[in-house]
């Protein structure tokens, strides 16, 4: 009751220092909103570029004004900071990091995990901690707390925990941060209540729900509603094309329908992290144990009928049955069997890498699959942010159970054959990484694990999976309860699908002109995810940019808010100015998204043809180059 009091006052007089991990869409205009009422608040990234933009008063968010953040800086209400030592200095701490979208639906978490380390490696009595980023129901309660009550810390009583899904529209002039209706759910009523009682201070209306779980259930909810409403209207966009029909006309028909029908537009799409099939694992079935690359398992599965398998976006999953993987708990730092929940197989493009030790040990994955490593302490990176002489962690024994008379599994994962410079941590020794090497995998696997998230790979190396990203993550913790959610899965299948329909779109109408796609000029406008918003993560265009290069067709990018980007596999693209020539010399001009501050008019005088996948030209009836979705 003391803990509650204390904190509950720090928050009601605004003496509680805030702290935000996290400075981007979500994060940056949250720590400005409790500055702006009073509150100290800290801004806590990885980013240096962040923090001192931030620390010059200077903001990088279209949606935050920087005289703002000038303003707050200057009085002492806002920093930013790297140094995650200063969470101990806070009464409360919000985590907003991303959980990034993937072509396969996975999301990067250890951005979650590793702003959960940091909070466990400086936590003190008398904090609330409250998660904000996008997850599946259960992250708050099954991530999380574990690692916060560790020590014999109490949730509810020494410290506090709770989830409140972010709802930032960026780009939207009519509703802000503090004019969106905040969810809070706690582990206890007393999270709840301070949670509550926080937000309320800069939020104009705060609902709490009965707990962690309900929270992050309706932010999936909220997601997943659109996500199918858009697949709706996208299979309309397609069936309307097929029929000569304007499904533009048809949706503005009947959104004049006052009740009953909320208008969704059609668009170029919504906007994974593998092993090489030779990655070796150790599985366990109801024959025992075996050592087998995952390439070899996964072939074996395919030919047992009574195995679930469903294809989803060119990715094959197998839901096996009594099937376990040798897993490592990072919490007990104890290897133990976990059964595996689902096993993927896909053809794939990007960028890859092997990443090879001292003792010569290797391991073959994508560039973005998360791996642990031991930098004063066990934390996850990407492959691609690995870095030589970093230290990868490796089993140390088999667990004792595991019949192994002849030796032979400890032979091949390199057992007991650890060279003088490994480092021995206990339960686990580790190898420095000698080499990072760009390879070509044409075919990857992945694989879910229960509980860990973990698996041991090839020669003992520790490896972390990933979990599908919402709505997605709907549909695989419904997995996990024995339900199969087939209308969310549809859905996105559907809205996988919008990319490679404008592409196909783009290629018949260049053929009606009599010109092949391959060696055609293509002016595409706008890149980003979202109109009137510089982030490119996840957008559609980046896939369609990807399939019209690999045909061959000549492309140039405008993009008022963007000046480079990168496509999977590396390759970086600078954006062009809006000429006139480049404008009137290009076969077709292609919308992707509608920014705003797009002069459309001066497009329409002088391109030879546009394909308009967001309706940007409407006002433009009279035109006849223009073709519409």
């Amino acid at each position: 009751i003391y803990m509650f009091n204390e904190l509950k006052s720090k928050i009601e007089n605004k003496s509680a220092n805030i702290g935000i991990i996290g400075q981007g869409y979500v994060g940056l205009p949250l720590a400005v909103e409790f500055g702006k009422a009073g509150f100290t608040v800290t801004g806590f990234d990885t980013d240096d570029k962040k923090v001192s933009s931030i620390n010059k008063g200077v903001s990088y968010i279209s949606d935050v004004p920087s005289v703002d953040v000038k303003e707050l800086v200057a009085s002492g209400k806002l920093k930013a900071s790297a140094d995650t030592k200063l969470l101990n200095k806070m009464d409360v701490i919000i985590i907003c990091v991303p959980t990034p979208l993937r072509k396969t639906k996975e999301p990067d978490i250890s951005y979650i995990l590793a702003a959960s380390e940091a909070i466990f490696e400086n936590k003190r009595k008398g904090q609330l901690i409250i998660l904000e980023s996008t997850t599946y129901p259960g992250t708050t309660e099954e991530i999380i707390l574990p690692k916060l009550d560790a020590n014999g810390l109490k949730v509810g009583k020494d410290f506090f925990l709770a989830f409140s899904p972010e709802r930032v529209d960026p780009g939207n002039p009519k509703y802000k941060t503090k004019d969106i209706t905040k969810i809070v759910g706690g582990v206890t009523p007393e999270c709840t209540e301070l949670a509550r009682l926080l937000y309320f201070q800069v939020i104009k209306e705060v609902i709490p729900v009965s707990s962690t779980r309900s929270a992050e259930m309706v932010k999936l909810l909220e997601n997943t509603f659109r996500s199918v409403n858009i697949a709706m209207v996208n299979e309309l966009a397609l069936m309307c094309h097929k029929m000569g029909l304007d499904v533009w006309e048809i949706i503005n028909a009947a959104k004049t329908k006052p009740f009953g029908f909320m208008p969704f537009y059609p668009g170029p799409g919504i906007g994974g992290h593998c092993l090489s099939e030779n990655e070796f694992l150790l599985l366990k079935g109801p024959g025992g144990e075996k050592l087998t690359r995952i390439g070899e398992v996964f072939t074996e599965l395919k030919e047992v009928p009574e195995i679930k398998k469903m294809y989803y976006k060119d990715v094959l999953f197998i839901f096996p049955k009594d099937l376990a993987t040798l897993s490592f708990d990072p919490d007990s730092r104890k290897l133990i069997f976990k059964n595996v929940h689902c096993l993927t197989e896909r053809k794939y493009d990007g960028a890859s890498l092997e990443i090879k030790t001292v003792d010569n040990r290797s391991i073959k994955v994508t560039d973005k699959h998360p791996l642990f490593v031991q930098n004063g302490k066990l934390e996850i990176k990407l492959a691609k942010d690995l870095k030589p002489g970093e230290e990868m962690p490796i089993i140390k024994e088999l667990p004792e159970d595991i019949a192994d008379s002849k030796l032979s599994l400890k032979k091949r994962l390199k057992i007991n054959t650890h060279s003088k410079t490994c480092k021995d941590y206990g339960t686990f020794v580790t190898s420095r990484i000698k080499s990072i090497n760009k390879i070509d995998l044409k075919k990857v696997y992945s694989l879910e694990v229960e509980d860990t998230n973990t698996f041991v790979s090839s020669y003992g190396i520790i490896s972390h999976n990933c979990i599908p990203l919402d709505p997605l993550y709907l549909s695989w913790k419904a997995r996990q309860h024995g339900f199969e959610a087939r209308f969310i899965e549809l859905a996105s299948e559907i809205n996988s699908y919008m990319p490679h329909y404008v592409v196909d779109k783009i290629t018949s109408i260049l053929n009606e002109k009599e010109k092949p796609l391959k060696g055609s000029s293509i002016l595409i406008i706008g890149i980003t995810y979202k109109k009137d918003i510089n982030d490119v993560r996840e957008s559609p265009g980046l896939e369609i940019i990807c399939s019209l290069i690999k045909k061959d067709a000549a492309i140039h990018c405008h993009d008022p808010l963007v000046s480079s980007f990168e496509l999977d596999g590396g390759k970086k693209i600078a954006t062009v100015k809006l000429t006139k020539d480049i404008v009137s010399s290009s076969d077709l001009v292609v919308i992707i998204t509608d920014h705003t501050g797009i002069d459309y008019k001066f497009i329409v005088d002088n391109a030879k043809l546009i394909f308009d996948t967001r309706n940007a030209l409407k006002d433009f009836k009279n035109s006849k180059n223009i073709i519409k979705l």
